[in-house]
């Protein structure tokens, strides 16, 4: 399955933004312009994830049959994922086509792309290639799950020191930070539930021998 899209994030992200208080004209805008850059982002995410080797395998030494004992982990970005500079330009076109274009646009267009880039940090270091994943001539044989993690609180202090760190530190920021990192953390979550690990990794007895990816 793809990873989610602007429009799954859109309505949502809304939501978050209307109910921590934010209620200006430029909020729709802001909403669209936060869910199109984590749609986006999740998209390249999705192309560049990693699956590292070293699943624990329990295969039959013979038929090469069974499946994956353990849980698998995720290669961090770089290698695995988009960063804050990557998305920068992504976030400052959203921020742009939305009309957000004030003297805090570029902050903010920095501060949404650093929210993003590292939720996708955390989602790397804490979320697991859930087991059981079928195995056949000891080449994995099923799709992977991955599973899914709670980020909103640690993204929630980052998304209030970026938006510091680029001047933007007016009374609404808290319940910006808030919002932008209650959207990013529900972005992940709907990753979590939609992409899943393609089959084909070789398994051998052990452990697996090489790297796996998205679907």
């Amino acid at each position: 399955m793809p990873a989610p899209s602007p429009s799954q994030l859109d309505s949502p992200t809304s939501g978050f933004l209307k109910g921590a208080g934010l209620n200006g004209e430029d909020v729709p805008g802001l909403a669209t312009a936060i869910a199109n850059t984590a749609g986006q982002a999740l998209t390249l995410f999705l192309a560049q994830a990693l699956v590292m080797p070293g699943i624990p395998v329990a295969a039959d030494p013979i038929s090469g049959s069974g499946a994956s004992a353990g849980p698998g982990r995720l290669m961090p970005p770089p290698a695995g994922g988009p960063g804050a500079s990557q998305l920068e330009g992504l976030a400052t076109a959203q921020c742009q086509a939305q009309g957000l274009r004030g003297e805090d646009a570029d902050g903010l267009a920095k501060a949404i792309a650093g929210t993003v880039a590292q939720g996708i940090a955390l989602f790397c270091a804490q979320s697991m290639v859930l087991p059981g994943i079928a195995v056949a001539g000891f080449v994995s044989a099923a799709p992977g799950l991955l599973q899914p993690v709670p980020l909103a609180s640690s993204l929630e202090g980052i998304a209030n020191g970026l938006l510091a760190q680029n001047g933007l530190r007016g009374e609404a920021a808290p319940d910006l930070a808030k919002a932008l990192a209650q959207g990013v953390d529900l972005a992940l979550t709907q990753f979590a539930a939609q992409a899943m690990v393609s089959p084909g990794i070789p398994c051998p007895p052990g452990a697996s021998a090489g790297p796996g990816r998205l679907m």
